[in-house]
C-alpha cells in the first residue's frame, strides 16, 4: 500500500506536560514518520505512513494521553505526504504566545516518586523531583514563552545529566523546565521563629520532629507557604487557630496515603480518582465518627477537606511524621497566602516556631484548590493550583474581552479567542493587600496574554474594588452586569448552550436592578437574553454585613414578618437563649422605624436564619458557617416538608417562605431535633425551586434548568434539585469547571461583554 498522511491538532492543556514525547515514542512505534510541534495554544501532528500504521497510531493516541493533559478539542484531518524521513520533535512556534503555553501546576508523578524512592537513583529523597508529567509550572513563570531562563529556576543551571535528560525526546524530562537533581537543583534551609537559621543535616527530619512535638512549621509549598500542623493533636490545632485568628473555619488535612485517609473520611471509587488526580484538589469528604483527627480540624461540621501530597516535598515530609497534617494557607486570615522567604518571616513571625525553606522563588501566588463530588465528577468551590491557568473552552471566537469578578471569593477572566482564562482564586477584596493581589494578578495576565480588552464587565455594586478598578483595567468600553445574571451566564460560558432555559441563582447578596438586595433569583434564558422572572419574596436584611455575622438577627426579621412583632420577641427569647435581651429588644426597635433596613431576596440569609432558629449557628465567625451547619446536621431520614406559597405580581412569581418560617419555628419551639428541621428545610427548598422552574419551563418552552450561585455549592440542596428536575424530565445544568459561587462569576461577565461586543 502507497503512503498516506494525517494532520492532528491538540488544544487544551497539551504543552508542558509530556505530550510531544509522548507523540515522538508513539510514532517511532508504529513505524510512522512526521513531526510534532507545539504552536500557540495547541500541538500539532504531522504522521505518515503506512495506511494500518496510521490506523494503529489513532487508535493508541487517545488511550494512551499523558495523565496530565487535557484535551478540549481535538481534530484530524488528511494532509499530503511530505515524504520526511523519520520523526523529529520541532522547535516551538513563538508567534502570539499565549498564557495557554503554561499548564497547571501538576502532583508529583508515579515515576517521579519510585525514583525517591530507590537508593541507587540520583534523585533518592530529592525534594524537587520533577519531569514532563509532574510538578511545578504556572507557580515559576515568571515571563513567556515558557522557557527554563524565564522560569525561577533559570537560577538553577542544569549539570551534564539534567541537560542530557532535557535534551533526549525519549527521555521522559525532554524540556522538562524545572527539571533539576541534587547537583543542581534547589535546596532546603531552616529557621527559627526569629529568622535565624537553624544548622541541620536533615531539613526534612528537623520540620518533622517540630511537628510531632506540637510546633507549627511554615512551609514553603507551590504556590506559597503553607502553616503545618499535627492533625491529630488538637492543643496544636488550636493554638493555630488563636495566633492564625480563624477561629472555626474548618482546616484541610493533608494525609499520607489513600489508607490513611480511609480513617477519617468515608471514601468512594470516585473520590479515590480525584484525591490521585494531577491536579491533587482538595476534596471534602464525609467525616468518620470515630476519626483520629483532632476535634479542632472541622468544628461542628460532619465534612473534611482532604488532599494528598501533591509535591515531593510534601511527601517527604509527610512520610517522617506518618501522620496527617492540617496544611493551611501561610497567612493571617483573610490576607493573600505570602511567598517569598523573607515576608514569610515577617508575615508569620508570632505564629510559626520553625521555617522549613527552599532558594527556588514562587512567581505566581496560588492557593490549594477546592472541589466536592457531584456525580462521579468535580464540582468546584475553589479554582486555583492544579487548574489554573488552564482556559474554560467557549463555543467559538471573540474579541478580547475581560470580566472584573465580585467583592468575594474574587477572581477576573481574560477571554481571548475561544478560551476563557480565569485567575487563580484572589479571595475577599476587603483588605489592602488582598486588592494589591489581584491588581499584580490582573497586570500579569494582561501582559501575558497579550491582551487588549475591548471591553470590560463589572457588578453593578457601586462600593466593589472591581466597580472602581474597572476604569483603571485598560478596556475601550465598559459594562455593567447585575451579579445574579453573571451567574447564570458563567454556566452559558462552561456548557455553551444557548436556546430556552429557566436560570436559578441563589446566594448570599448582590446589589439589584431595582435598588434591592437580590439572592434567591429565577431568570428565564433566550439565547443571550436573560430576563428576572421571580424570586424569594422579599424581607427586610437588618444591619448588612452584622447580620452575616450574626444569622440570629436574620432570623429575628423574619420572624417578625411571619409572627408579629409580639409573638416574634417571645420566640426570639426561647430560640436565642445566648443573645441579651437588650440586644433582640434594639433590634426590633431598629426594625419597627427600618433603621439600617434593606429589602432582600436573599436565599443565602434565609439559610443562615433557619440555622439560627435550629440552634446551630446563632453567630457565625466566617462567611458560609451557619448554611454550612444546617447541611451537615441534615437528617438522612425523610422527614416531610414546611408549607409555602407561590404567588404572581408585577409578571413575576414570588416564593411566599412564612409558612417555612413558622414551621421551623415551631419545631424548634417544640424541641425538635435540629436534624429533622434542617431535612425539612432542605426539601422544602428544593420543592420550591422545582416548582418555580417547573412553571417558567412550561410557560417559556425550556427543558433545560441553570443551577448556579454559592448556595448550591450545599450539595444536600443540589442533588434534591437535580433528582427533582430529571423527574420532570428537565436537563439541569451545572458548573463542572468553575466555582458556582463568585469565584464564577468573572466568566460570566466575560461571555456577557463578549456577546455585547459582538453585538450577539
Amino acid at each position: 500500500m502507497g503512503t498516506a498522511a494525517i494532520e492532528i491538532t491538540a488544544r487544551g492543556v497539551v504543552q508542558g506536560v509530556g505530550f510531544r514525547p509522548f507523540v515522538h515514542r508513539l510514532a517511532s512505534r508504529c513505524g510512522l514518520a512526521g513531526w510534532v510541534e507545539n504552536t500557540p495554544g495547541s500541538v500539532v501532528v504531522h504522521v505518515e505512513g503506512d495506511a494500518a500504521a496510521l490506523s494503529r497510531f489513532r487508535v493508541l493516541f487517545g488511550p494512551e494521553i499523558p495523565p496530565a493533559a487535557r484535551v478540549t478539542r481535538l481534530s484530524v484531518r488528511k494532509a499530503v505526504p511530505a515524504g520526511v524521513r523519520g520523526f523529529t520533535i520541532r522547535a516551538s512556534r513563538r508567534d502570539g504566545i499565549a498564557l495557554s503555553t503554561i499548564p497547571p501546576d501538576i502532583a508529583t508523578c508515579p515515576a517521579c516518586l519510585r525514583e525517591m524512592a530507590d537508593p541507587a537513583d540520583r534523585r533518592h529523597r530529592y525534594p524537587f523531583t520533577n519531569c514532563t508529567n509532574c510538578g511545578p509550572r504556572f507557580t515559576i513563570v515568571a515571563s513567556l514563552p515558557y522557557d527554563r531562563e524565564r522560569t525561577s529556576m533559570a537560577a538553577f543551571p542544569m549539570c551534564a545529566a539534567c541537560r542530557k535528560e532535557y535534551g533526549d525526546p525519549l527521555d521522559r524530562r525532554f524540556h522538562a523546565e524545572p527539571n533539576a537533581c541534587p547537583a543542581c537543583g534547589p535546596r532546603l534551609s531552616v529557621l527559627g521563629a526569629d529568622g535565624a537559621p537553624v544548622g541541620c543535616a536533615d531539613p526534612i527530619g528537623t520540620a518533622a520532629a517540630a511537628i510531632l512535638g506540637g510546633s507549627i512549621v511554615a512551609v514553603r509549598g507551590l504556590g506559597g507557604f503553607q502553616l503545618a500542623v499535627d492533625a491529630t493533636n488538637d492543643g496544636a490545632v488550636r493554638t493555630l487557630r488563636k495566633r492564625k485568628r480563624r477561629e472555626e473555619k474548618p482546616f484541610a488535612v493533608m494525609f499520607p496515603d489513600i489508607r490513611s485517609v480511609r480513617s477519617a473520611a468515608r471514601l468512594a471509587a470516585a473520590d479515590e480518582a480525584i484525591l490521585r488526580s494531577p491536579a491533587a484538589p482538595v476534596l471534602l469528604l464525609p467525616a468518620r465518627h470515630r476519626s483520629p483527627l483532632a476535634p479542632s480540624v472541622s468544628t461542628g461540621l460532619p465534612t473534611v477537606g482532604i488532599f494528598l501530597p501533591y509535591t515531593p516535598l510534601h511527601r517527604m515530609l509527610l512520610d517522617r511524621t506518618n501522620r496527617p497534617l492540617v496544611m493551611t494557607s501561610g497567612n493571617v486570615s483573610d490576607e493573600p497566602i505570602a511567598i517569598g522567604n523573607d515576608e514569610a518571616v515577617s508575615r508569620l513571625r508570632g505564629i510559626a516556631d520553625l521555617f522549613l525553606l527552599h532558594d527556588r522563588e514562587v512567581v505566581q501566588r496560588t492557593d490549594d484548590s477546592v472541589v466536592r463530588r457531584v456525580g462521579r465528577k468535580i464540582y468546584p468551590i475553589r479554582r486555583a493550583r492544579g487548574f489554573v491557568p488552564a482556559p474554560v473552552t467557549l463555543p467559538r471566537s471573540f474579541p478580547d474581552v475581560v470580566g472584573l469578578g465580585g467583592e468575594l471569593k474574587s477572581t477576573f477572566c481574560f477571554i481571548k479567542g475561544d478560551a476563557a482564562y480565569l485567575s487563580q482564586h484572589i479571595g475577599d477584596l476587603e483588605q489592602a493587600p488582598a486588592r494589591d493581589f489581584y491588581e499584580e494578578a490582573y497586570s500579569f495576565s494582561r501582559r501575558f496574554l497579550d491582551a487588549r480588552p475591548r471591553a470590560a464587565c463589572h457588578d453593578l455594586h457601586p462600593a466593589y474594588f472591581t466597580t472602581a478598578f474597572a476604569d483603571r483595567a485598560g478596556a475601550d468600553r465598559l459594562f455593567a452586569l447585575q451579579h445574579h445574571k453573571a451567574h447564570i451566564f458563567s454556566v452559558l460560558a462552561e456548557t455553551g448552550f444557548a436556546g430556552k432555559a429557566v436560570g436559578v441563582a441563589f446566594d448570599g447578596t448582590g446589589y439589584g436592578e431595582d435598588g434591592a438586595v437580590w439572592g434567591g433569583e429565577f431568570f428565564t434564558v433566550d439565547g443571550m437574553e436573560v430576563r428576572r422572572a421571580g424570586h424569594l419574596a422579599y424581607f427586610p436584611l437588618p444591619g448588612g454585613d452584622a447580620a452575616v455575622r450574626e444569622p440570629w438577627r436574620t432570623a429575628l426579621s423574619l420572624l417578625r414578618e411571619t409572627l408579629g412583632a409580639a409573638e416574634a420577641e417571645t420566640a426570639a427569647l426561647k430560640l436565642f437563649p445566648d443573645v441579651p435581651r437588650d440586644s433582640i429588644r434594639l433590634l426590633h426597635e431598629a426594625l419597627e422605624k427600618k433603621i439600617n433596613v434593606a429589602p432582600t431576596s436573599s436565599a443565602g440569609r434565609l439559610f443562615d436564619a433557619v440555622s439560627a432558629i435550629c440552634g446551630l449557628c446563632p453567630r457565625a465567625s466566617f462567611e458560609g458557617q451557619a448554611p454550612m451547619r444546617l447541611e451537615g446536621a441534615a437528617a438522612r431520614a425523610a422527614a416531610g416538608t414546611y408549607p409555602f406559597a407561590l404567588a404572581s405580581a408585577g409578571g413575576r412569581i414570588t416564593v411566599d417562605w412564612k409558612g417555612i418560617v413558622a414551621g421551623a419555628a415551631a419545631d424548634a419551639r417544640e424541641t425538635v431535633p435540629a436534624g429533622t428541621i434542617s431535612r425539612r428545610f432542605h426539601d422544602t427548598m428544593a420543592a420550591a425551586i422545582l416548582a418555580v422552574s417547573s412553571r417558567l419551563a412550561e410557560d417559556s418552552g425550556a427543558r433545560h434548568v441553570i443551577l448556579s450561585g454559592g448556595v448550591f455549592q450545599n450539595v444536600t440542596l443540589l442533588s434534591g434539585v437535580l433528582s427533582g428536575l430529571r423527574k420532570r424530565k428537565l436537563t439541569p445544568l451545572i458548573h463542572r469547571q468553575v466555582p458556582a459561587n463568585d469565584g464564577g462569576i468573572s466568566l460570566g461577565q466575560s461571555y456577557y461583554a463578549a456577546m455585547q461586543v459582538e453585538g450577539g
